[in-house]
Formats: C-alpha cells, sequence, structure tokens
C-alpha cells in the first residue's frame, strides 16, 4: 500500500537517486548473480522460532515466522533503531553501521568512520557493503551514533531529513566527538569474520538468507529501487509503476507469509534507513521467493563482530 510521503515528493528525482548509493564492486556496476553454495537448506530451523505471531491489517493476515526483534530481545533496540541516511548516499555503511550480532548487542558503529575510510568505495556517492565489512574486519572502525544522539567516536554528520547534498567527511584517525573518553586507536572495533552471499534465484538463495539471519543475526540486503518505492506506507512491497533510481542498501531481519483472500506471498521483514515517518516507521516488508527488485540475486553480506 502507498501513501503520500512530503519528503520524497518535494524533493527532485535527481537529489532521491543520489540516496541509492550501491556500486558494484570495483567498476562500479550491480552484480550479475551466479551459483550460490554457502549455506545448506538442512541448516534452517524452520520449527524452533519463539516469535511465531499473526498480525492483521488491510484485510490480510500477516504471519511473523521469524523476527530478529524478537528472537533476541536484548538487541531489540539497537536493531528497530531507524536511522536517516539524510541526503546522502551511503546507505551501503548506513546498513552495517546498526548491524548486531545476537551475542553482542552493545556494538553501535559508526556509519560516518565507515564511509569515509572504506577502500573502493565513494562516501555519499556509493559503495558496496561487502567492501565495509571486509573494512571492519582487517582495519577496524570506531563507534558511533545517529546525529540526535551525538555519541560515540563518530556521531553520524548529517542531519536527518537533510535539504542540502552531502559530501563524506575526509578519513581522519581522530574522534569527532571531543566529549568521547576513548581516542579514535583504542576505540576501534573489529570484525572477526566477513562473508557474502550472492546467487541465482529461488528456494536455495532464499534458505541461504534465512539460515543466516537465524544462525548470527541480522544482514545486510541489497535492492533495486524505483519510485513507487519512496510512497510505501504498509503490506508487503512490489514494484508496479515507476522508474528506476539506483541499487540501495537495507537490512534484513526477519520473514514470514501474507495471506490474502486465501493466497499466501511469503515475505522478508526489512529495516530502511529513511526515517520512522516513512513505511512502517521505517520498516516495510518486500516480497520473498520471487527475487522482487533484485532482493535475493544481489546478494547479503554479513559478519561477526569481535567482542
Amino acid at each position: 500500500m502507498a501513501k503520500y510521503n512530503h519528503r520524497f515528493a518535494a524533493m527532485p528525482p535527481t537529489e532521491r537517486k543520489k540516496m541509492q548509493g550501491l556500486n558494484g564492486p570495483v567498476d562500479g556496476s550491480l552484480p550479475r548473480p551466479y551459483n550460490l553454495t554457502h549455506i545448506a537448506e538442512d541448516k534452517i530451523n524452520k520449527n524452533s522460532s519463539k516469535n511465531r505471531s499473526k498480525r492483521s491489517a488491510d484485510q490480510c493476515t500477516y504471519y511473523y515466522e521469524f523476527d530478529s526483534r524478537t528472537q533476541w530481545p536484548q538487541c531489540a533496540k539497537i536493531i528497530n533503531n531507524i536511522r536517516d541516511q539524510s541526503t546522502c548516499g551511503d546507505c551501503w555503511a548506513v546498513a552495517l553501521g546498526l548491524y548486531t550480532s545476537p551475542y553482542n548487542p552493545r556494538n553501535q558503529f559508526s556509519e560516518s568512520d565507515l564511509m569515509s575510510c572504506t577502500p573502493n568505495t565513494f562516501g555519499c556517492s556509493g559503495g558496496w557493503p561487502l567492501y565495509a565489512w571486509q573494512y571492519m574486519q582487517t582495519n577496524g572502525i570506531v563507534t558511533g551514533s545517529n546525529y540526535t544522539q551525538s555519541t560515540g567516536c563518530k556521531p553520524y554528520p548529517f542531519p536527518p531529513i537533510g535539504t542540502e547534498t552531502y559530501k563524506a567527511p575526509g578519513c581522519s584517525p581522530y574522534c569527532t566527538n571531543t566529549n568521547w573518553q576513548n581516542n579514535y586507536r583504542n576505540d576501534k572495533k573489529y570484525a572477526s569474520w566477513a562473508a557474502g552471499l550472492t546467487g541465482s534465484t529461488g528456494q536455495e538463495v532464499v534458505d541461504a538468507i534465512k539460515a543466516e539471519i537465524q544462525t548470527n543475526g541480522t544482514v545486510v540486503g541489497t535492492m533495486y529501487v524505483y519510485s513507487d518505492f519512496y510512497h510505501y506506507s504498509q503490506g508487503v512491497y512490489k514494484h508496479t509503476t515507476g522508474e528506476y533510481d539506483g541499487g540501495h542498501a537495507i537490512r534484513l531481519i526477519g520473514w514470514g507469509t501474507q495471506t490474502c483472500d486465501g493466497v499466501d506471498q511469503p515475505f522478508w521483514i526489512a529495516i530502511n534507513s529513511w526515517n520512522v515517518e516513512w513505511g512502517m516507521k521505517g520498516t516495510f516488508l518486500i516480497a520473498q521467493g520471487n527475487d522482487e527488485c533484485h532482493i535475493e540475486s544481489m546478494g547479503i553480506s554479513f559478519g561477526t563482530p569481535r567482542i
């Protein structure tokens, strides 16, 4: 279901496109899918989720089979902390910055550090999430927060619902928050490993994504954005109209099934970085299993923060 979104309706199309900051590896092109062999279907525990629930809206029933926010309640506030990337195409960094492991819920990473320092990326002009994970594994990143909270070594530098086009700050080995007691070097957090899944469409890749979320927590997903997505409000999103605006990085946190008039539609539960005023308080559901907006064929990236 769609509704009029004042922010995006007032924004020139050229500015909206700049927020879709997904650039493919090295040459900037988005990747083509290839065969997936990372995770087998038998690793998915289809019967153990403690957060199965049913919700009703729009004369449809929504069955939430797995939701990371209720599966790991100690992480719920971090998982559901909705960011606003402002008018900067750093979704690839923002989606990872708020990643959390169910085994270490205290982590809140600096998107500013990622977008400024990750090699082979272009700050507000785009990047690739797996590169950010790899940078965290080899170089580490410091702590941060959103613009309003202004805590951590490097808080987010751009205000919510920005009205100008921003550029990423230069990569600096110093904390921008002068009140932060840790220095930059000592504040670094590392990933013990980082990886990505990219595969052909179908149940194999769906099962692999589910297995990773269920085993290690939320993942960074990638998708194509069309102009009708800006006005999404609720329900399961399927692209119906509007032009292609670019690639976008989001977070996948779970899955479920929508039933309307006896017809089932599996969906992913996802979190966007366009403020709580967008979508369902910053979250959305997107069709699963048919590679909607390339949500499955473009792949996911993930890692495990080192405690």
